[in-house]
């Protein structure tokens, strides 16, 4: 039974004056004689009857309302098309006069916010028809539920004044206004109490459901989106911008203070929209600065919440007041389950963010395979026990913090749920678990020292930083900056700043690097112009800064950040691996990294906003030693090419072109010329073309030799200025030489199913290459499932028993004189009873299904050892899509023996130093 439901029977229950009853077990509901019933009510349908229930009874007993003035079911008739309706409201409560003082429409919590669309056919019509078949003056329309919170059963309602709203457009107009969201005892006037931080019962929310964040989801929408005028990414970023106004009065408010992010109330009256704009501004702009890291005071003068031409006052009203009694930092303690804020963003973003050029989010998919490909959960666990400390994580062109978002959900999940027998058993290593992970609804806030970010679009900038703080991280490091600028225009007044510090390398052509991060993930903007500041700066800042290839330059920028072992995941153009112009990224990779593996993506993956090939490069930053060995054989070979170019030129002037050859520069060459030393002079013409060689060359004499090869010898001859900073060498050849030397294994894939395929209809599921879904849940209540079922059939059953009664009674009446009704409320009986009997025996049957899985395939909560790679197709096909559907994982698997994806198989061969 739900909490709420189990506290309102006692509440009744516990009533000298019982004006309402009801009787879960037997779901069964009774009201007093004297409220007015305009319908039989007996029978419990569903939660809303609860709460209907629970407020009679608020009303009269703790509101002073005397049950007679309380009116149940009215019926009304509105037309509705070329036909009628009989709609009915849930309960009017009468003055003196018999005018409707409230006139309600109760709702049960998780349907509160699903069924909002409905206050303008079951209050705004019906109320107009009271009015005008009963001549009567309704004074506030009330749409109701009742809301689980610390101190117990509370009002939770939308009150409007029917007085001054006519109709629901004009509402609606002025931003949907509610003037309270409790009712008020012997016909107040509703006021609406003032949010105050650390007030016992007027403090904001941190206990949220679901179902009711969901719909607060979907109203947002359809209120904001709805109606056109402005495109999608408008709105979006208007709201992300509001929600961190919010954000910002959290932080900064102090205990007794009157939180500026609601909607106050001045006696009768509800405070000007212009007030409550000017209000949420100075928020908002106060965030630029203390969450942002902005420090340019003329942006955050210029900058406003909101472009009022495009998101009107009624919108901020209506999105302010939507918000104001969530807590948006401790809400994610919410009653059924974490991070239901940070699914509420990530719904926004996916409904209402627009993809333009270099915007195209990485779908989650696709991150949650880089992440764990690159083993972050076996780094994180490394980490903490040899360090105590985990892998600090950057990603610098983070577009709304997907990157940043899930490799937090990944660390916290594995950690402290799924692996954490793998952590050290020490005390110290305990205490720093504790630090890092504890309390629950604060368990990422490890990632605020640990997670770092930037972001050259201002608007995006802000929604990563939102993105973060939903989802448990109050992130200081999120920078709104190109994430290629000089490391010193990171700043921040808070520390530790991991990003700002740099220092030259000589290694790295002397440029500075950063060389803090343990890892680098991102998927960069391709080909797209560099900001103007950063176009400034760039010569300075990278070896290849004249290139101006924004991938490439991020390329760059990963060298820069990542420490000697630092793990490197990116989403790259696959034109990265393969043109002619990309050469020197290649060699630059090759030289600064161990690349450990590409997986290459199906041109699916991004559409339908681009239809750009895409590979997953995994890389490890090298040590110094290990680039000063590259040097050393890449002068090695870099010589030899030169020494090689200068004899085969030599060889041609004279085989070829029939040129002296001058003793005094050649004299090696002159020598071999006089002595007949062919074979000599075969062996450097061999070894300089090494990559063309047949066997049927042993035949050829030198100049037969020269003459076949003249085109690749001049191509082999040339050094390329794209490549010059290599050393003037072809730095093909002498990369051939150094790879051989250097050898080493690169685990390589390609994908052509990704889990999905996404058109701008929606998004259809695929098989996917790349990693399985667990279904079969690594932990499940067991005990708390059967028990679920052992309720449902103590009802079923008290059902059944009390049909059977109805049943014998009508039996026995119609023994001593048989009627045709009677006899058809009998059979109708008999028929009732046996879909109730089948209902049992299916329950029961059912009950004894997941009985008989939870033994075969758990150990208590555990999924026993032996089922861990989720291979039995058994077991999968009960979570997927049998009797434990409801409970399924979507979690990723991670498979150690049977290899049957690319994650598998990457996780198994790719071995990080």
């Amino acid at each position: 039974m739900k909490e709420w439901i189990k506290l309102i029977e006692q509440k009744l229950q516990n009533q000298k004056n019982r004006v309402a009853k009801i009787n879960t077990d037997k779901a069964t509901v009774q009201y007093s004689e004297k409220i007015k019933l305009n319908r039989v009510l007996k029978s419990l349908t569903g939660d809303e009857e609860i709460v209907r229930a629970f407020l009679v009874d608020r009303l009269v007993n703790e509101l002073d309302y005397k049950p007679d003035n309380i009116e149940i079911e009215k019926e009304y008739s509105v037309k509705a098309g070329h036909g009628k309706l009989s709609p009915r409201i849930d309960i009017i409560v009468k003055d003196e006069e018999g005018n409707p003082f409230f006139f309600i429409e109760a709702k049960a919590p998780d349907k509160f916010e699903k069924d909002k669309s409905e206050i303008e056919g079951q209050l705004f019509s019906l109320a107009q028809a009271e009015e005008k078949d009963f001549k009567t003056k309704v004074r506030y329309l009330v749409y109701y539920t009742a809301d689980l919170q610390d101190e117990g059963i509370l009002d939770k309602a939308i009150i409007i004044d029917f007085e001054k709203y006519r109709n629901y457009s004009d509402w609606e107009n002025d931003g949907f206004i509610s003037i309270g969201i409790e009712l008020t005892a012997g016909y107040g006037e509703p006021k609406k109490q003032p949010l105050i931080k650390g007030h016992e019962k007027h403090d904001l929310r941190n206990k949220i459901n679901r179902e009711e964040i969901e719909g607060l989801g979907r109203n947002l929408h359809n209120v904001l989106w709805g109606g056109g005028g402005t495109n999608d990414s408008e709105i979006f970023y208007s709201l992300v911008n509001i929600i961190l106004a919010k954000v910002q009065d959290e932080y900064e408010k102090e205990d007794e203070e009157e939180y500026d992010f609601q909607i106050y109330q001045y006696g009768n009256n509800v405070e000007s929209s212009e007030k409550v704009y000017d209000r949420i501004n100075k928020l908002y702009k106060r965030a630029l600065k203390d969450q942002l890291n902005v420090s340019e005071q003329q942006k955050i003068d210029d900058d406003n919440v909101t472009n009022r031409n495009k998101f009107p006052l009624n919108k901020l009203i209506y999105t302010v007041q939507a918000l104001e009694n969530f807590s948006f930092l401790e809400g994610r303690s919410s009653l059924d389950g974490k991070d239901i804020l940070g699914d509420f963003f990530e719904t926004i973003t996916r409904d209402g963010f627009k993809q333009n050029k270099g915007q195209f989010f990485t779908p989650t998919p696709i991150v949650n395979f880089l992440l764990y490909a690159l083993q972050l959960d076996s780094l994180a666990i490394d980490r903490l026990n040899n360090d105590r400390e985990l892998p600090l994580i950057i990603d610098p062109s983070a577009g709304s913090g997907t990157y940043l978002v899930e490799a937090m959900k990944l660390i916290t999940k594995e950690l402290k749920y799924k692996q954490k027998e793998k952590l050290k058993s020490s005390r110290q290593i305990k205490q720093r678990f504790e630090e890092l992970f504890s309390p629950d609804y604060a368990e990422n806030k490890w990632a605020r020292e640990y997670l770092y970010g930037s972001e050259i679009n201002f608007d995006l900038g802000t929604a990563s930083k939102v993105n973060m703080i939903l989802h448990g991280d109050g992130s200081t490091n999120i920078f709104v900056k190109d994430g290629l600028l000089p490391f010193r225009f990171y700043v921040k007044e808070t520390s530790p700043n991991f990003l700002e510090t740099a220092t030259p390398e000589t290694l790295y052509n002397d440029k500075e690097v950063n060389a803090k991060f343990d890892v680098a993930i991102s998927n960069p903007p391709f080909s797209v112009d560099l900001d103007t500041q950063t176009q400034r700066e760039v010569k300075n800042v990278f070896v290849f800064g004249d290139k101006r290839n924004s991938e490439n330059l991020f390329i760059e920028r990963y060298y820069q950040l990542l420490k000697e072992g630092g793990r490197l995941g990116v989403v790259l153009p696959e034109s990265v691996f393969d043109t002619t112009e990309n050469k020197y990224i290649r060699l630059f990779l090759f030289k600064y990294f161990n690349v450990k593996a590409i997986v290459s993506l199906p041109q699916i993956t991004f559409e339908p906003f681009t239809s750009t090939k895409t590979s997953l490069l995994f890389a490890q930053k090298k040590t110094k030693q290990q680039v000063e060995k590259w040097n050393t054989l890449w002068d090695k070979h870099g010589k030899e090419w030169s020494f090689l170019k200068t004899r085969v030129t030599d060889y041609v002037k004279y085989f070829v072109n029939e040129e002296k050859i001058n003793k005094k520069w050649a004299k090696d060459v002159v020598d071999d010329l006089e002595k007949e030393n062919f074979e000599n002079i075969k062996a450097n013409i061999y070894r300089f073309l090494k990559d063309y060689l047949t066997p049927e060359d042993e035949k050829l004499t030198p100049k037969e030799f020269l003459i076949k090869y003249m085109d690749e010898i001049d191509n082999i001859s040339k050094f390329e200025r794209e490549t010059n900073v290599f050393g003037f060498y072809n730095a093909w050849w002498v990369f051939g030489e150094v790879a051989k030397e250097l050898d080493y294994d690169i685990f390589m894939a390609e994908a052509e199913n990704i889990g999905y395929k996404r058109t701008k209809r929606g998004e259809k599921p695929m098989p996917n290459d790349l990693y399985d879904l667990e279904y079969a849940p690594y932990q499940i209540d067991a005990n708390d499932i059967i028990s679920s079922y052992d309720k449902n059939l103590k009802i079923l059953n008290d059902l059944l028993a009390e049909s059977k009664k109805v049943l014998e009674a009508l039996e026995n009446k119609m023994a001593s004189k048989e009627t045709e009704l009677q006899k058809k409320k009998i059979e109708s009986l008999e028929t009732d009873i046996k879909e109730q009997i089948g209902k049992i025996e299916n329950l029961e049957a059912e009950k004894d299904q997941v009985t008989l899985i939870f033994e075969t395939y758990y150990d208590g909560d555990k999924l026993k050892t032996e089922y861990s790679e989720r291979t039995d197709s058994e077991l999968i096909n009960h979570f997927k899509s049998g009797v434990l559907s409801r409970y399924k994982s979507d979690d990723i698997v991670l498979r150690s023996t049977k290899l049957l994806t690319i994650l598998d198989n990457i996780r198994k061969e790719v071995i990080w130093e």
